[in-house]
């Protein structure tokens, strides 16, 4: 994995990407803020090495490196179920229609390949949950058939399915591998990556159903589990967790 730490070099300088445009000739305000964004697959050498110029860095200081890929893949072993009233094959009311709670199959899987060691992979089973009902408002712009989807509040648990003995049989690895083998900067785009994978799906189900209008805003909340949690659970008999202690970074 290698990502450049263009953001926090800019941060600790107090600099915005406006600024180092204005400084720096031929390089646009909109080349830097995408590669804060560290989403684009490459960066050009002469952006580089203005940049490195400009903060006064070598190429090491500004680029972050481990020895290893992650791979993030979202899938369901059923759809979320839509529950509402038919009326001559029209939904009746937003107020009765809803998302009944369900869970997300999720992978983290550490990839590496050395030309002496081979290939290793190990893969990490988690859950991205929705515990509560996803509920709908009528949206008349798009017509009266169609209705909006509150945003959905998500959490990412460890274990899959997500059950007590799943994260307890995974944890002492997943944290080792979460707090000791990954920096915070990577932490935050393994965060993102699965963010973007969660919007993915569920914009695609959306996409499926289309009297659902979806703005693409999704929330979610990442933490482990300290088995001190209270548990309640969904209605396929699936325990998640509860809100009710304090939460821990994921």
């Amino acid at each position: 994995m290698i990502r450049n730490r263009l953001k926090e070099l800019m941060d600790e300088r107090g600099l915005k990407a406006s600024r180092i445009a204005n400084d720096i000739d031929n390089l646009s305000r909109n080349t830097i803020n995408a590669t804060v964004s560290n989403k684009g697959k490459m960066i050009q050498l002469e952006t580089v090495n203005a940049l490195c110029q400009y903060l006064g860095v070598t190429p090491n200081d500004f680029f972050e490196y481990l020895p290893f890929d992650v791979n993030v893949s979202i899938d369901a072993d059923t759809e979320p179920i839509v529950s509402t009233s038919y009326v001559n094959n029209e939904i009746v009311s937003a107020e009765e229609t809803y998302i009944k709670p369900f869970y997300l199959n999720l992978y983290l899987t550490k990839v590496g390949n050395n030309h002496l060691s081979g290939e290793s992979k190990k893969t990490f089973e988690l859950s991205v949950i929705s515990s509560e009902k996803i509920k709908f408002s009528t949206a008349p712009e798009f017509g009266n058939n169609n209705f909006v989807m509150y945003t959905p509040n998500l959490k990412v648990v460890l274990g899959n399915p997500p059950t007590k003995d799943n994260m307890g049989s995974q944890k002492e690895s997943f944290l080792n591998f979460w707090n000791k083998e990954l920096t915070p900067g990577f932490r935050k785009v393994i965060q993102e990556n699965i963010q973007d994978a969660v919007l993915k799906y569920i914009s695609d189900f959306c996409s499926n159903n289309q009297w659902i209008e979806f703005n693409d805003i999704i929330s979610i909340n990442f933490r482990f589990d300290d088995f001190d949690s209270n548990y309640s659970e969904l209605e396929n008999g699936i325990v998640v967790i509860e809100k009710d202690t304090d939460e821990l970074p994921f």
